[in-house]
């Protein structure tokens, strides 16, 4: 099979959108039938391994269908007794890697998940076509080059975001800063990375959107921000440098990275991707592209060039999902067994995601914990005729107040970043007072910020009026502002993220979550 350097170097570009994009094509029923093939390959597999025949049980299914109605939906708990020991003796092939997530406290340190050959390929084949996506601003458009190069401020290996980085960069031929091989701690090995980009220069970045905003405010502050290093004095550092104050002097404001580099496409994820895309737009000068992602199934969805919803993959897992009426009475009785519906079925509302690898992966009708939202069948401006969604919510990061409004985390969010004010970051929780349940929030700010703890409330209590209609009916009905904000002491957050890395906790643990925190992550950040 030809590779894509090649293919761009004969000059067949549109060889690459398709082989790379050409899921934005599909028809539903096209993308349907890629999904039962792949399935039902997957089912033969799992029929000969010992692991596969627990999970399938005494019958093998013969289609998709009889496969829905007898094979029950899974946890990780399914799975502890094979992964955690790594037996690969049961699995439907022998993976080339393993993969590592955060655990579940006083049950196991960590999730361990295979990957086979086939599966990392398809990570590096779907991750490309991402990248092509995100450099791209209309459908056809392949804005890449071999050696391209590609700043990934992603967690070390055995994270899935580095194995997606490692078969991106095995697929094609790029230049990844900082060097893989580096064996710096996260907050070095980004430092190290945007060391290197003022030499070397940024074509495309994967990673984290807050990283990228928090450059961006540095840069906006002025260099005065920035510590002197003799690294500074280096010529193509000091070129480039000096070239971009000129630019920003020239249109009378402060540098933005803009001025240093011209970046072709910006993936990313998460909670925050969507509500810090306008200010990485203002900074970096290139709108991000969202991507949705999981170490138990690896790349999922990506948005097109258009930065509206994301379009499933067809050709990466087996796909169901929960109606959220139905997740609810699940958490109402746990031992209750969901109906699931397919993409073919959804529509506009809010789904829990179940997955089944393919490609000799071990996880069957597979509870992810994350929620998606359908907010439309199609995208009918760019035609494509498949369903676009977003992601909403991990599942048990939620907030429920009085009964009917629930919060999620990005919505929390959303709100304070509405608000206005200037923080570094925050923790929120429902408490009781006076027998109402109340929005708790604490908020450590930015140090040139000066609001009060008043004028939080107010500000948040306002911008959740305006983005959570539920919130609004709430205080309507209640009369009251069930918000109640904490500012924290200046460097509550690192001093917080610095004791958890001298006790040796996981990556994943090293930042207190944004939703739920325990009573021990608020005394510990609430402490001088």
């Amino acid at each position: 099979m030809t590779s894509a350097s090649e293919l761009l170097r004969q000059g067949r570009r549109d060889e690459v959108w398709r082989k790379y994009c050409g899921f934005l094509d599909l028809s539903l029923e096209e993308f349907m039938e890629i999904q039962r093939r792949l399935l039902m390959e997957q089912i033969d597999l799992l029929s000969k391994c010992e692991l596969g025949r627990k999970l399938l049980g005494n019958k093998v299914p013969a289609s998709v269908e009889e496969f829905r109605e007898i094979v029950p939906l899974t946890t990780y708990k399914d799975y502890l007794p094979y992964l955690s020991e790594r037996k690969e003796e049961a699995l439907a092939e022998k993976p080339i890697t393993w993969a590592r997530t955060s655990g579940r406290s006083g049950e196991y340190a960590a999730k361990w998940v295979p990957y086979t050959k086939r599966m990392y390929d398809k990570w590096g084949e779907l991750t490309l076509g991402s990248m092509i996506l995100a450099a791209s601003s209309k459908r056809g458009e392949v804005n890449v080059q071999p050696n391209d190069t590609l700043l990934a401020v992603v967690a070390p290996m055995p994270y899935v975001s580095a194995i997606l980085t490692r078969a991106l960069a095995e697929t094609f031929p790029l230049t990844i800063l900082p060097p893989q091989e580096s064996e710096a701690d996260f907050a070095e090995r980004i430092e190290e990375g945007f060391k290197l980009a003022l030499s070397m220069g940024i074509d495309h970045f994967y990673g984290l959107s807050s990283v990228l905003v928090k450059i961006g405010e540095r840069f906006s502050q002025g260099l005065s921000s920035f510590e002197f290093s003799p690294f500074l004095l280096r010529p193509r550092v000091l070129f480039r440098l000096a070239r971009g104050v000129i630019k920003a002097r020239l249109q009378r404001r402060n540098l933005l990275p803009s001025d240093l580099w011209r970046v072709k496409g910006i993936m990313t994820g998460g909670t925050d991707a969507s509500l810090l895309k306008d200010a990485i737009a203002e900074y970096w000068g290139t709108r991000p592209i969202e991507g949705y992602a999981c170490t138990e199934g690896g790349a999922l969805a990506v948005q097109s060039w258009d930065c509206k919803g994301m379009t499933f993959y067809p050709d990466s897992s087996f796909l169901e999902f929960v109606p959220y009426e139905e997740h609810l009475r699940t958490k109402q009785d746990p031992n209750y067994q969901p109906n699931t519906v397919l993409l073919d079925q959804v529509e506009p509302g809010i789904y829990e995601v179940v997955l089944s690898n393919f490609y000799g992966g071990v996880f069957v009708r597979y509870r992810v914990g994350d929620l998606i939202r359908v907010i439309s069948l199609k995208d009918e401006r760019h035609r494509i005729n498949l369903p676009q969604v977003e992601f909403y919510s991990r599942a048990d990061d939620v907030i429920a107040l009085a009964g009917f409004c629930v919060l999620t985390e990005r919505t929390v969010w959303q709100a304070i970043e509405s608000a206005g004010f200037r923080y570094v970051d925050w923790t929120a929780w429902k408490e009781y007072k006076q027998g109402e349940g109340t929005l708790r929030i604490c908020v450590e700010l930015d140090p040139n910020e000066t609001a009060t703890e008043d004028e939080l409330e107010a500000a948040i209590h306002n911008s959740l009026e305006k983005v959570d209609p539920d919130y609004a009916d709430l205080n309507r009905m209640l009369g009251a502002t069930p918000v109640s904000v904490t500012i924290l002491s200046p460097g509550s957050f690192m001093r917080y993220y610095m004791a958890k890395q001298r006790e040796g906790a996981d990556l994943a643990h090293l930042k207190p979550p944004h939703i739920n925190p325990t009573a021990e992550v608020v005394k510990q950040l609430m402490s001088e």
